[in-house]
């Protein structure tokens, strides 16, 4: 077994794995000890590693089935690069990008929470990153739930939510969200994860538009209030990117956004998915916190 060190990023979420190189294939133990620090600590950092596309995803292939890409929604390049392959940056060439989510900062998410099966989880990893800006920030979605007030935890307990996203507008406005033409579905707020048991609060200020059972005022409400809440300093690391950080985490029990950046600096990172081979389990509103062993 490879002799790897757990370093806690902070008291919030994320631990460093260290003394492992990614080029090389994982043995069963580390790659089982891996796993389960992603379980604990639901953001798994490894810093300083060369990696190509073919060794990105062999290391997530250790955790589950690689996910392809909707092609509808992939570039040619990423096309012909992989159909596992989404590139985040700015790089264009002939005025049109080569990757996807170009600019700009966006707001908390999951990946893919208007599908039926979301992904289970990302893995990305940096090739090139600009001076400043760019972050991304993890917020721990199972704190969140456990510290909601319970007169909250009551009005939401068993309702579900619209979860929907237009691919074409990574912004937030009044037009993003026409059920006719964009990807939704319906999930519970409250999620249970499979694998540790504990529920986690399953909402996104970029890609939830409604809780369902509620008046629209009351839902407006309620989301206002649960979108402050995971925002939250005390849930949330913001990672500063290093040229060979490959960052996995858990979209069942996390939610991440981004910082605003140079537009005329060049960013690049190359993600990797993982579907989930369980489907959504509706989860209890959590009664008290719940910590790490």
């Amino acid at each position: 077994m490879t002799d790897i060190e757990l370093r806690p990023i902070c008291d919030a979420i994320g631990v460093e794995v260290l003394g492992v190189d990614l080029r090389e294939p994982l043995d069963p133990k580390t790659a089982k000890a891996i796993e389960q620090a992603w379980y604990d600590y639901l953001v798994v950092l490894v810093r300083d590693q060369d990696l190509t596309l073919d060794q990105q995803t062999a290391y997530a292939a250790n955790f589950g089935k690689v996910a392809v890409r909707h092609q509808s929604t992939a570039t040619k390049h990423e096309q012909n690069a992989s159909n596992a392959l989404m590139l985040i940056t700015n790089v264009r060439e002939n005025g049109k990008p080569i990757g996807t989510l170009p600019d700009g900062e966006m707001m908390f998410h999951s990946d893919t929470p208007y599908y039926e099966n979301p992904l289970k989880a990302t893995l990305l990893y940096a090739i090139d990153v600009p001076s400043h800006g760019g972050n991304t920030l993890f917020s721990n979605s199972y704190k969140a739930a456990e510290t909601l007030p319970e007169s909250i935890k009551k009005r939401i307990g068993t309702k579900k939510a619209l979860h929907i996203y237009d691919y074409g507008n990574q912004n937030k406005t009044e037009d993003s969200y026409d059920i006719s033409v964009h990807p939704h579905y319906f999930h519970p707020v409250f999620r249970k994860h499979p694998e540790t048991g504990r529920s986690a609060l399953f909402v996104s200020e970029l890609m939830t538009e409604e809780i369902l059972d509620v008046s629209p005022e009351e839902s407006r409400e309620l989301l206002d209030f649960l979108f402050e809440h995971q925002a939250k300093p005390e849930f949330v690391y913001e990672h500063k990117w290093r040229p060979g950080d490959i960052m996995m985490w858990d979209n069942r029990c996390s939610v991440h956004a981004r910082t605003d950046f140079p537009r005329d600096e060049r960013r690049m990172l190359r993600r990797i998915t993982l579907e989930d081979e369980h489907p959504v389990f509706a989860g209890e509103p959590p009664l008290q916190e719940a910590t790490v062993e």
